[in-house]
């Protein structure tokens, strides 16, 4: 090989290891986009296993923020899009324990729960079971309900009406059907 032959691959062999040195250090700007959009994401952990998702829920077209424990949902939060916003908790067996809601008229609500039956005490506003009717009465309550029905077996609570001051706030209470005040 003639000198200036290996001059030349010595002198593109430093001139490609100075380039490759000096870009290396600069840094890298990468356009960041202004909106990620996607149905799904998912928090892994290092063995690739499903802890959080963050997801649309198709049948309600809810969206949720679900942690996830022992192969279901521990927690699952987020908002329904005709209701409004959502909590709950549930047990190991993925029922729900605890859930706490508002309802259409932004109206706040809290259930708890057992193995045996959803909703066993309800603390919350006791509004009309038809939406389209407007409340007439400003109702809350705190509900006992035994398994296997939706009727308390004891409420206790406070009705009256919606304007304050508008007068005859009453308190009430319920044992098995029959009013006692």
């Amino acid at each position: 090989m003639r000198n200036a032959s290996l001059f030349n691959v010595i002198a593109a062999a430093v001139a490609g290891f100075i380039g490759g040195t000096v870009a290396s250090r600069a840094p890298v700007r990468a356009a960041s986009p202004q909106v990620i959009r996607a149905s799904r994401f998912e928090l892994v952990d290092s063995a690739g296993h499903a802890l959080a998702r963050w997801e649309v829920d198709p049948e309600t077209n809810s969206a949720h923020l679900r942690f996830l424990a022992r192969g279901g949902v521990a927690l699952d939060e987020g908002t329904f899009s005709d209701v409004g916003p959502f909590l709950r908790m549930n047990g190991r067996d993925s029922r729900n324990r605890i859930a706490l809601e508002l309802d259409p008229a932004d109206k706040p609500g809290l259930m708890m729960s057992d193995e045996r039956w959803l909703g066993r005490i309800v603390l919350g506003y006791a509004g009309s079971d038809t939406p389209d009717i407007p409340d007439t009465e400003d109702s809350w309550n705190l509900e006992f309900r035994p398994a296997g029905t939706t009727l308390p077996a004891a409420k206790i609570g406070m009705t009256g009406a919606l304007k304050p001051g508008g007068g005859g706030d009453k308190g009430l209470l319920f044992v098995n059907g029959e009013r006692i005040r």
